[in-house]
This record gives structure tokens, C-alpha cells and sequence, in this order.
């Protein structure tokens, strides 16, 4: 009786342990796949193709200002891991092409000159003129809504809960 018992229990840890290397496997496989997907400054993605011009418009002063005084008005931006920061990229569109605009780092509690985004949400800047002072979440969902808001990032999901965690009570703020 003690035999059998020992031998269920050699199985089922043995079972145990292919599970989790099954799942470490998985989970290794989605994350190299993701890193491969490449830069995700939405203005730079272009410019490696040596064949299409990337076009710039910046935003005025006023606008950079209402965006800078939102971002740091928002209670989300207390949440920002420290060495994860996220950026805010704006864009337009002239004559059917994408204007690329200004755009923000914006890390815990500050807006940063410099850093690498774990995260990139691309907005278009028609929604700046909406952007009250507290607003941020309420028009970045609207933009959401109406197709005028991107995603991107470098890190798998699995890996963006763990990075992000913090931040999981704001996930309806970027449309998640």
C-alpha cells in the first residue's frame, strides 16, 4: 500500500514538473517572439526603409503644454513603474498620410527627457483640443473607440502583468 502511494506521488510531481517546464517553454517562446517584432518608436519604424519618408509635424506650444499639464494631473501617472516608463506619441493625418507629432515620456510622477518605453500608446492629436487639465483616460477610451488609438510593446502580456501589476487598477484608462 505505502509502494503504490509513493508511486502516485512520484508521478504526480513528475507530472507536476513537465507542466511547469511546458509552461516555461511557452512562455520563453512568446516572449523571444515578441522582442523580435522590433522598435516600437512609431516614427522610427519607417525610417529603416530607406525608400519612405517619414514626415514630422510638431505640436504647437500650447498644445505640448495642455498635453504635459494633463499627463501630470492624471492619478494613473503615480502607478508608472520606475524604470518602465510609457509614452504618449501623437499623430495626424494630411492628404491620407500620417503625420508623425510630438511626443512624451512620461515615468513616476515626472515626464522624462530620456528612457527606453516599455510601453507606447500613439494618439491623434485631434483629441488634444478635448484634454481639460483630468481628463486623460476618459478621451484616451474615446480614441479608443473610434480607432484613433495604438498599442505598442515590447514585452509579451504575461510579462507586461508583471512589469505593470501596479498599474492593473487603470487598465480601463488605456482601453483594456
Amino acid at each position: 500500500m505505502k509502494k503504490e502511494m509513493s508511486k502516485r506521488k512520484k508521478i504526480l510531481i513528475i507530472s507536476l514538473v513537465i507542466i511547469i517546464i511546458a509552461l516555461a517553454i511557452i512562455v520563453f517562446a512568446k516572449t523571444m517572439n515578441n522582442k523580435e517584432e522590433g522598435n516600437i518608436n512609431p516614427a522610427s519604424s519607417a525610417a529603416g526603409n530607406s525608400s519612405y519618408q517619414v514626415k514630422y509635424s510638431p505640436l504647437s506650444p500650447e498644445e505640448i503644454n495642455k498635453v504635459a499639464d494633463t499627463i501630470l494631473s492624471s492619478e494613473f501617472i503615480k502607478s508608472i513603474p520606475e524604470k518602465e516608463p510609457i509614452s504618449l506619441f501623437f499623430f495626424k493625418f494630411e492628404n491620407g498620410e500620417r503625420i508623425w507629432q510630438d511626443g512624451f515620456l512620461i515615468g513616476k510622477n515626472q515626464l522624462l527627457t530620456e528612457g527606453t518605453p516599455g510601453i507606447s500608446l500613439i494618439l491623434h492629436s485631434k483629441y488634444i483640443s478635448q484634454l481639460n487639465g483630468n481628463n486623460l483616460c476618459d478621451i484616451i477610451n474615446q480614441a479608443n473607440k473610434n480607432g484613433d488609438l495604438g498599442f505598442e510593446s515590447k514585452y509579451s502580456t504575461a510579462i507586461l502583468l508583471i512589469k505593470y501589476v501596479g498599474m492593473l487598477k487603470y487598465r480601463d484608462c488605456f482601453g483594456f
